[in-house]
């Protein structure tokens, strides 16, 4: 009888789990490794672009030279930057969507949409792992983009102050690849959904819907606004993605990110007590 109950209380559990020592750690790495960079930018970023060459609105498509701009990057460039709307209102729009709606959305869906399993908790567990998630997609960006040093696309088209709406002197001009709004965009969504998914929630189709179009949305705003190309975003899109995917992933019952003493599988769940009596 004490078995059965003990598999009926464990059946009713939703399917993932945190360990909150572990989670904190990595999640408190993640903001640092973001905000550190972020502050320090000036001293971090170096003084030229890594990954190409030329003067700053040189190496546009057609000159042959080690610069030249792909020809995917320069057909989006030339498609969407400045269309419908502004880049300065292209870019703020971006920073609302990605810093502020999207995750605010994603921490309220994993709150909420816990599936029919939900135990107590199960709500704050789901958006720790989406904030673990974002975190760690945060720092991966981060570090790639003073690794890589690329220059942004107003700064190679030389559409920058005076004239223009940027500053092509500041550090922050040198770190277009990848794109940091698209990734938080789609590492905070995806998360959302994977967890959704894992938890066998009704609303997962939902969000994974919300979440692509959050993704694209974001990207093409950024790529309207000048401040990244068309791989920029792609790139930033697959890692947080990725991120999305793998830490609800990590963070199944039983998963390597779970509590250890709890397990449930495709055919319910089990308890491991060992002792003596």
């Amino acid at each position: 009888m004490i078995a059965l109950a003990l598999a009926v209380a464990l059946a009713a559990q939703d399917r993932v789990d945190v360990r909150l020592p572990v989670d904190l750690a990595i999640t408190s790495a993640g903001l640092l490794g973001y905000v550190i960079p972020e502050v320090a930018g000036g001293g971090l970023a170096p003084a030229r672009c890594r990954i190409c060459d030329g003067a700053d609105n040189s190496g546009l498509p057609g000159t042959g030279g080690r610069g030249s701009l792909n020809g995917v990057d320069a057909f989006f460039h030339d498609a969407l930057t400045g269309w419908i709307v502004s880049r300065g209102t292209a870019n703020t729009a971006s920073s609302v969507l990605a810093f502020g709606l999207i995750p605010a959305g994603a921490l309220t869906a994993a709150w909420v949409a816990t599936g029919p399993h939900a135990s107590g908790g199960a709500g704050l567990r789901a958006a720790v792992i989406v904030a673990e998630s974002a975190a760690v997609s945060a720092a991966l960006v981060q570090g790639t983009k003073f690794v890589a040093a690329r220059k942004r696309p107003f700064v190679r088209y030389g559409t920058g102050e005076p004239t223009g709406t940027y500053a092509v002197t500041a550090s922050d001009s040198r770190t277009g690849f990848p794109s940091g709004h698209t990734a938080l965009a789609a590492s905070a969504g995806f998360s959302a959904a994977m967890t959704a998914t894992l938890e066998e929630s009704p609303a997962a189709p939902w969000l994974w819907s919300a979440a692509a179009l959050g993704t694209a949305g974001t990207g093409a705003l950024r790529i309207m606004a000048e401040k990244h190309y068309f791989t920029d975003t792609l790139t930033g899109a697959l890692v947080g993605a990725a991120s999305g995917v793998v830490f609800p992933l990590l963070h199944r019952r039983g998963g390597p990110l779970s509590s250890p003493s709890v397990s449930v599988g495709a055919q319910g769940a089990s308890l491991s007590l060992s002792g003596s009596f």
